[in-house]
C-alpha cells in the first residue's frame, strides 16, 4: 500500500515538475509567420526552414509540451473543440520555425552555447535534484517517464538556451527616450468624454410594414434559420441500482480492493493552519502611508516576539473576521491564499513567527500551525463509506446485467414491451425532444441521445446507464428535420423580418442624424424630443476597447481617441448587436504633467521597453520570413487544414 501511494505521488510530481520545465525550453514566441516561398514538397522530416531539417521527432515533443501545458491551465475546460481552437499542430510548427530562424541569427552574430553551460543549467532545475544537488538517477528517472532520451533533451536544451540568448540580445538593442516616455505617459493619461445618440432596432420595429409579399420574400431567403430539427420519443424502463442492494455479497478484500483501486476518492491535499496578524495598507496608498504601516508592523512584530499573539491580533489585527479569535484561519489548502502568505505559512514550524510578509492587502505577521501532509485517508478512518460505494457499485453492475439480459433476449423479436414485462417494468413515454435537449425522466444522456437518433423507429436500443440506473428504450416515434410550411411558422418570421427591418431602418435614422452632426447641427437638435443625448463621463485609453455606458463597441475607442476639438465628430457610425450610435466628441482632458513622477516614469520606461523589444524581435524574424524557403511536411499540412476547418 506505502509502495502504492508513494508511486503515485511520485508519478503527479513529475508530470507537474516536467512540464514546468518544457515550459521554460520552448520559449514563448507565438508570431505567425507567412509561408515565403513554402513549397508542398515531399520530405522525410517535419518541415525545413532554409534546408535547415526540424525532425518529427522534435515536433512531435513541441506538440506534446503544448498539449500538455494547456490541459493542465484549462484542466476539465480543455474539450475538443477548445484544443481545436488553439490550433496546437500550427503553434508547434510555428514555434519550430521561428527557433530556427532565430538560429540562423545566431549563426550570423557568432553566438554559441558551450556544453558547460548546458550542463550547468541542467543541474541547476529542481526536479532533476535531490536534497538540493543534482542526481543523475533522479534525471535519468524525469526523462524515462517522459519517454525521452538524455540527448534528445539536451540537445533541445542547448537550442533553446541558444535561442534565449539570441533574443536577449535582440532586445539588448532596443532603448527608449525621455520624449518617448513622456509621450506615453501622455497617451495613457490623457481622458476624453463623448456625448452620444443611441437608434435601437427595437424602436423602429412598429414602423415596419409586414404583408403577406414580404413574408414570403423573407421566408424564402431565410428558409433554414426555422429550419424544424430531428426529434425522437423513446419509450424507457430504468433499472435502479437500489433494488439490487440487498442481493450484493462482498468481503473484507473485495472493501480493501476496492478501496486501492479508488485511492484518488480519499485523497488527502496538504494542508496548514496559521494564525496572523494584518496591519492593512490600500492598494493606492502612498510611498510614505506604506512605509509608516510597515514601521507598526515592525513593532507589532517585535511584541509578538516575547508577548501574546492572540492578544497583539484582537488589538491591531485589521483582519476583523479572524482578529476575534486571536488571528486564527484554521486550516487551509494551497492555492486558497494570496502566494506570499501561503508559502510563508506553509514553511513555518508550529508556534514560529514570519518576518514581515507583503501581499496586496497590507502587511503579515503570520504564526505557524499545524500541518497534514498531502496523502490518504487510511481504509480504517472510511470503511463505511468504502463499503457503502462497492456495494453500490456492485449494485450496478447487477442492474446492468439485468437489463443487457431482457435486451439480449427480445432483441431478436425487437419486442421492447416484452423487455420491459420481464424486468416487471412499466415504460414510460419522454415525448418528443432534439439532439440538444435533456431526455425527458432521463436527463442529458450522450450515449442514449446519439443511440437514439441513429436508430430507426420502433427499434430497441442497447441498455445504457444513466444517472439514475440502466435504461432500456425504444424509438417510439421519429420526426426528420424538415423546413416547415409558412403558415406554421408565420408568427415567427414576422417577428424576425420586423427585427431585421428594424435594424435597417435604426441605421438609417442613425446615418441621418451622422450627415447633420457632421454639418454641424448639435446632438440636442438631433435628438428632438422621442431620444437623449448621454455622455461616457470622462475615461482613459487604459480602459482598452471598453466606453462607459456603452461597453465593447468594435472600433469606437479607438477612434474616439483621434477626435479633437476642431474635428470632434468620427466620419462613421458605430454599432454593436442591434444598436447604432453617433458620438461627438464633448470634452477632451489633457494628462496632468505633474503626474509623471520619477516612479511613473520609471514604471512607463519599462512598459515601453517591453514593447519596443518585442517589436524589434518581431520585426526581424517577420523580415527574415519574407525570403524563407519553408518547406512543411505534407501530413503536418494535411493536419493543420483538419484542425482550422
Amino acid at each position: 500500500m506505502l509502495d502504492l501511494i508513494r508511486k503515485k505521488q511520485k508519478t503527479t510530481l513529475v508530470k507537474v515538475v516536467f512540464w514546468v520545465i518544457i515550459a521554460t525550453f520552448i520559449g514563448t514566441i507565438f508570431l505567425v509567420w507567412g509561408k515565403g516561398r513554402d513549397q508542398q514538397r515531399d520530405i522525410t522530416v517535419a518541415a525545413q526552414v532554409n534546408g535547415a531539417d526540424i525532425s518529427f521527432e522534435e515536433f512531435r515533443t513541441t506538440y506534446s509540451n503544448l498539449y500538455n501545458l494547456y490541459r493542465n491551465l484549462y484542466q476539465d475546460n480543455f474539450t475538443p473543440e477548445l484544443e481545436k481552437q488553439l490550433q496546437l499542430t500550427r503553434q508547434a510548427i510555428n514555434m519550430l520555425v521561428d527557433q530556427t530562424l532565430l538560429l540562423e541569427i545566431a549563426d550570423r552574430r557568432n553566438l554559441s552555447v558551450s556544453d558547460d553551460d548546458v550542463v550547468q543549467a541542467i543541474a541547476q532545475v529542481p526536479a532533476f535534484q535531490v536534497d538540493g544537488v543534482f542526481n543523475k538517477e533522479q534525471y535519468l528517472s524525469v526523462l524515462s517517464y517522459q519517454r525521452m532520451t538524455p540527448e534528445l533533451f539536451e540537445q533541445m536544451q542547448k537550442r533553446q538556451m541558444l535561442v534565449n540568448l539570441t533574443q536577449a540580445q535582440i532586445k539588448s538593442e532596443a532603448n527608449v527616450s525621455d520624449e518617448e516616455v513622456a509621450d506615453e505617459y501622455r497617451r495613457l493619461n490623457e481622458k476624453i468624454n463623448l456625448s452620444y445618440l443611441t437608434f435601437k432596432a427595437g424602436e423602429f420595429t412598429g414602423q415596419v410594414d409586414v404583408n403577406d409579399e414580404a413574408l414570403a420574400s423573407y421566408y424564402a431567403d431565410h428558409q433554414e434559420a426555422f429550419r424544424v430539427a430531428d426529434k425522437v420519443a423513446l419509450s424507457v424502463v430504468t433499472i435502479e441500482p437500489g433494488d439490487f442492494l440487498d442481493q450484493v455479497q462482498i468481503n473484507e478484500g473485495d472493501v480493501e480492493h476496492y478501496y486501492n483501486r479508488h485511492l484518488a476518492n480519499y485523497a488527502i491535499a496538504e494542508q496548514a493552519s496559521a494564525a496572523h496578524i494584518l496591519i492593512a495598507v490600500a492598494q493606492d496608498a502612498s510611498a510614505e502611508e506604506r512605509d509608516k504601516q510597515r514601521a507598526l508592523a515592525e513593532q507589532v512584530l517585535e511584541k509578538a516576539q516575547t508577548g501574546d499573539f492572540a492578544k497583539l491580533a484582537k488589538q491591531y489585527s485589521a483582519d476583523a473576521a479572524t482578529a476575534k479569535k486571536g488571528g486564527d484561519l484554521g486550516f487551509f489548502k494551497r492555492g486558497m491564499m494570496d502566494p506570499a502568505f501561503e508559502n510563508a505559512a506553509f514553511s513555518l514550524e508550529k508556534g514560529a513567527l514570519s518576518p514581515i510578509v507583503e501581499s496586496r492587502f497590507g502587511y503579515h505577521i503570520i504564526k505557524g500551525g499545524d500541518h497534514i501532509e498531502a496523502g490518504f485517508t487510511p481504509l480504517a478512518d472510511v470503511q463505511d463509506d468504502v463499503e457503502k460505494a462497492l456495494r453500490l457499485d456492485e449494485a450496478k453492475k447487477l442492474a446492468y446485467e439485468k437489463a443487457t439480459d431482457a435486451y439480449n433476449l427480445n432483441r431478436k423479436q425487437n419486442d421492447f414491451s416484452a423487455a420491459a414485462a420481464s424486468l416487471s417494468l412499466t415504460p414510460v413515454e419522454t415525448g418528443l425532444f432534439t439532439r440538444g435537449e435533456a431526455i425527458p425522466t432521463v436527463g442529458i444522456n450522450t450515449e442514449l441521445t446519439q443511440r437514439a437518433f441513429t436508430a430507426e423507429s420502433g427499434e430497441m436500443l442497447a441498455p445504457v446507464t444513466a444517472t439514475r440506473g440502466v435504461v432500456l428504450a425504444a424509438v417510439s416515434e421519429k420526426i426528420p428535420s424538415h423546413i416547415p410550411e409558412l403558415d406554421q411558422v408565420k408568427a415567427q418570421v414576422s417577428e424576425a423580418y420586423k427585427r431585421e427591418q428594424g435594424i435597417v431602418l435604426a441605421e438609417q435614422a442613425a446615418q441621418q442624424a451622422l450627415e447633420k452632426i457632421q454639418g454641424g447641427a448639435t446632438l440636442k437638435i438631433v435628438a428632438g424630443k422621442g431620444r437623449s443625448v448621454q455622455e461616457t463621463g470622462l475615461f482613459s485609453r487604459a480602459l482598452g476597447e471598453f466606453v462607459p455606458t456603452l461597453g465593447n463597441v468594435n472600433g469606437l475607442a479607438q477612434t474616439a481617441f483621434t477626435l479633437t476639438i476642431k474635428e470632434p465628430v468620427p466620419q462613421t457610425l458605430f454599432s454593436a448587436a442591434d444598436s447604432f450610435y453617433v458620438v461627438r466628441l464633448k470634452q477632451l482632458q489633457p494628462a496632468d504633467p505633474n503626474g509623471l513622477t520619477e516612479e511613473e516614469s520609471q514604471r512607463l520606461q519599462q512598459t515601453v521597453l517591453a514593447r519596443k523589444q518585442d517589436e524589434m524581435l518581431r520585426s526581424q524574424l517577420d523580415e527574415l520570413k519574407q525570403t524563407a524557403d519553408v518547406i512543411i511536411a505534407p501530413a503536418i499540412l494535411r493536419s493543420m487544414e483538419g484542425n482550422e476547418s
